[in-house]
Order: structure tokens, then sequence, then C-alpha cells
């Protein structure tokens, strides 16, 4: 009884403290939601947080061409749980649906930088090439996965661990491998095949 009303004190500690540090500098922080120590949000206007979110330590939220776009880059939708070192990178746009669950060391990100030979050279080049990245609600994201540009991550799915995705996942499908591919259709899943 008494580590459950610590566990609840710490809880309500971390939200006042999230509202405290972030509610006025997001572009949007919904109700209950909890972030832990960051380690990069190089501009907070462009992170939209739902309610009810946990982002555990050492987070990255990015925004890549910080000067191009007045509204929110990075989605994160309601009720989603992030484990550690999450880091999403967004020059257009990021979105994560509702209850989505990410595991930890995940990389998500709507870029590719560009290599010319020959001309500028990739460490001072600031061009990319960029589609934007969704994953519906209700998803697991397993430790180590990379999302990469333009991929939409369908509802009810499943990435496995160390997973590279680099095209679409169907709705109520598991996908894994370097580069991930649909294993199974989940049980009354709308993917057939």
């Amino acid at each position: 009884m008494i580590s459950k009303i610590l566990h609840q004190v710490r809880r309500e500690w971390w939200i006042v403290r999230t509202w405290t540090l972030w509610g006025w500098r997001l572009h949007g922080l919904g109700s209950r939601s909890v972030l832990k120590r960051k380690l990069l949000v190089n501009r907070p206007q462009a992170v939209l947080i739902g309610s009810r979110v946990s982002i555990m330590d050492q987070f990255i939220l990015a925004d890549l061409q910080p000067g191009v776009g007045s509204g929110p880059k990075i989605y994160i939708g309601d009720g989603c749980t992030i484990l550690f070192r999450f880091q999403c990178n967004a020059a257009e746009c990021v979105r994560i649906g509702r209850n989505v669950l990410i595991a930890s060391n995940v990389l998500i990100c709507d870029s590719d930088h560009v290599v010319e030979p020959g001309g500028i050279p990739v460490t001072s080049n600031g061009k990319f090439v960029t589609r934007p990245v969704r994953v519906e609600d209700n998803c697991w994201i397993g430790q180590n996965a990379v999302i990469l540009k333009g991929v939409t991550i369908g509802h009810d799915s499943i990435v496995g661990a160390n997973s590279v995705v680099t095209r679409d996942v169907p709705p109520c499908s598991i996908a894994a491998g370097n580069p991930a591919r649909v294993i199974k259709a989940q049980p009354n899943g709308d993917n057939k095949g």
C-alpha cells in the first residue's frame, strides 16, 4: 500500500515538473503527461504532445529545419509510452498516433541528408530529402528499431526489435528485419495476405 502511494506521489511530482518546464514552451501539451530528462529539444514550438503521454530519460526531439514552417512537426498522440533514448528527427512531419508503445533506442526520422559527389561536403550541406512519417494508433515499436522517411506503420501493428523500416507496414501486421518486411498478419486484422 505504501509503495503504491509513493509511486503515485512520484508520478504527480513528474506531472507538475513536466507542466512547469514544458507546458509553456511546447506547441501543445496534454494533461497528465510526463517528460523525463531530455538530451535535446532544439525547438519546443515544433512539438505537440497529447494527454497521458510518458517519455522516459534521454530523449531527443529535433526540428531539422528550424527556420522552415511555424506549426508543429512532431506529433505524439494521447496515451503513448516511449521508453529510454528515443530520438525523433523531423524536417517536415512525424506523426505518432494514440496508445503507441515505443521501446528503448528507437529512431524515427522523416529525412535523409543529401550527398553531392564533388559538391558541398555532407557535413556542411543543409539539404534534406524529406517525406512525412506516420505511426498509426495502437502500435508497438520494438527496441533499436529505425523508421525512415516516407513510412506509414498501419494501426495495430508490431515492428520487431532491431528492424529498419524503409517502406509501409499494413495495418494489423508484424514486420521485422533489415530492411523490415511483413512476416505475419495479426488475427482479425484487415490485412489479407
